[in-house]
């Protein structure tokens, strides 16, 4: 089989190295190499992006770009075709690092031989190709492993309902009275049944977070609460092997930008992962304070008196489906997705989770969680030419069902959050997230920077849009939208633009905790379309 030609593009400024690379290919047959030679960085990725280059060559010191940029470059125009680095004598340690940026060997200029560089470039090629292939086998791999895996899921969730639904029936003796001993083994079935509903929950997240269908809602959440509510979940697991659960918050502790489903999620995670490696007897404890090392975040901290882990497991216990030695202990089993899943909806939210830990001292599991700021959600919208000529209306858009139920399906809560920003305009307008954590009502907020009749237009479109949806009809919703506006506020005339924003957003929290105060006992804001 005759071998395909090797398109080759050699990216150097110097002229005599250029041709010496041209002379060492003369010999080979034209069929089997064609040699394309740029001066720059910029015509290479002009060349790059219109495709069929199989190769590259690649000088380090270019005219327009120098050391491991250039790599980052190539790498970046072409992601899927292999670079081989051209370095001097002296700088084969900076060659080392750029294999690290994606390149796939490198060249020492001076110490390349003209029968052995045909060979070595064939085999780069190759050894590219067998790692692409490799790559594209372990994502197929996986992908057939979640299809799989989250097929199953689906399918195990109705059995379980059902044995979870007759089980409990016998357990409360509604089927007839049980000994002691029966109740015993009732117990045993129910706690095994949970423990799978946890995996098969785990494994739909999961799938979830890689098909790009896990959603978050951000608003204004209190880290108190949710970690009340997961030491809550836990106390009876703990209670059982006389495990201490405390937890420690300062006097004041501002709230933050994150979903509180997700934090209350993030944090039974981490408690029941902490309550499972800890021994009997001993102590799990939640503290949370203003980050010193990221202003602007909060710091929450797991701590436990646990096994802990060895430090070369530390990073690899929130890779999908690892797990750790129980050292023997009997506990819940898992699959390795807890600490995977907290890391995807910490990272999501904008923070970052870790582990410090000793073996035998136990581990601290750290997360941030940004605080909430209203001031820098509204801070793109704020422009001289908008605080010059417009009013700044407040849109409060309520829900909830037709038997005035406040619970929302949070599928529909994501449609009413899309439907909201496209009646919005993105550079005079902003959607913001719940600001009053007191609320009974579901009630969205939207800035808008216009007049009387502006607000009125914007609260007819939303209101035709949110009625118009097929979807949210057969969840039985409805909506009323309402405006209002606040008094004025005027900025100074050396204010600078953050300041102005802190105070305008204070403002904004004052009027909407006044109208929640006003109407709390009311289904809808007074003023509607």
């Amino acid at each position: 089989m005759k071998e395909k030609s090797l398109n080759i593009l050699l990216v150097e400024d110097n002229e005599g190295d250029a041709r010496l690379f041209r002379e060492m290919l003369r010999d080979e047959s034209p069929d089997r190499f064609t040699l394309t030679h740029l001066p720059d960085m910029r015509a290479a990725e002009q060349r790059l992006a219109k495709h069929g280059v199989d190769l590259v060559l690649l000088d380090l010191g270019l005219p327009d770009e120098q050391g491991l940029n250039t790599v980052r470059r190539a790498h970046a125009a072409a992601p899927n075709v292999p670079i081989i680095v051209l370095t001097g004598l002296d700088d084969e340690v900076l060659a080392a690092e750029a294999l690290k940026e994606g390149a796939q060997d490198y060249l020492v200029k001076g110490q390349i031989e003209n029968r052995a560089l045909p060979r070595f470039l064939r085999h780069a090629m190759e050894r590219h190709r067998m790692l692409a292939e490799n790559d594209r086998i372990k994502k197929q791999q996986l992908q057939l492993k979640d299809e799989f895996l989250s097929h199953v899921s689906h399918e195990l969730r109705s059995p379980l309902t059902s044995i979870y639904s007759f089980t409990t029936i016998i357990a409360d003796n509604l089927a007839g009275e049980t000994t002691q001993r029966q109740q015993d083994y009732l117990q045993i079935i129910l706690r095994n049944v949970r423990q799978l509903q946890n995996m098969i929950e785990d494994l739909l997240e999961v799938t979830k977070s890689q098909a790009g269908k896990l959603t978050l809602e951000l608003e204004c959440a209190s880290i108190p609460d949710a970690v009340a509510y997961a030491i809550e979940s836990h106390r009876a697991s703990a209670g059982a092997r006389q495990i201490e659960l405390s937890h420690y918050f300062p006097g004041h502790l501002p709230a933050t930008l994150a979903d509180p489903v997700r934090l209350r999620q993030i944090l039974t995670i981490l408690l029941d992962n902490a309550i499972k490696f800890t021994p009997d007897g001993g102590k799990v404890n939640v503290q949370a304070r203003l980050s010193e090392e990221e202003p602007g975040f909060l710091l929450v901290d797991v701590a436990d008196t646990g096994c802990g882990i060895s430090p070369e497991m530390t990073e690899r216990i929130f890779e999908h489906l690892y797990q750790i030695a129980d050292h023997g202990r009997e506990g819940r089993k898992g699959l390795g997705l807890g600490l995977h899943i907290a890391k995807e909806l910490v990272t999501r939210q904008g923070g970052r989770i870790w582990v410090t830990s000793e073996p035998s001292k136990g581990s601290h599991f750290f997360v941030t969680v940004p605080i909430f700021s209203l001031a820098k959600i509204i801070a793109p919208i704020l422009t001289h030419e908008q605080l010059a000529g417009e009013s700044i209306a407040l849109l409060a858009v309520g829900i909830c069902t037709l038997d005035g139920s406040p619970e929302v399906p949070r599928e529909s809560l994501d449609l009413v959050r899309k439907l909201l920003r496209e009646c919005l305009r993105p550079d005079s307008d902003a959607l913001l997230p719940n600001v009053n954590l007191t609320s009974e009502r579901k009630l969205y907020y939207a800035v808008a920077y216009t007049q009387e009749h502006g607000a009125d237009i914007i609260g007819k479109r939303i209101q035709t849009h949110l009625n118009g949806s097929e979807l949210l009809r057969q969840e039985n919703l409805t909506f009323a939208v309402s405006h209002s506006f606040l008094d004025p506020l005027l900025r100074g005339e050396n204010e600078p633009m953050e300041i102005y924003a802190e105070r305008l957003a204070a403002a904004m929290q004052d009027h909407i905790a006044n109208e929640c105060r006003q109407g709390r006992n009311e289904t809808w804001p007074t003023r509607q379309f």
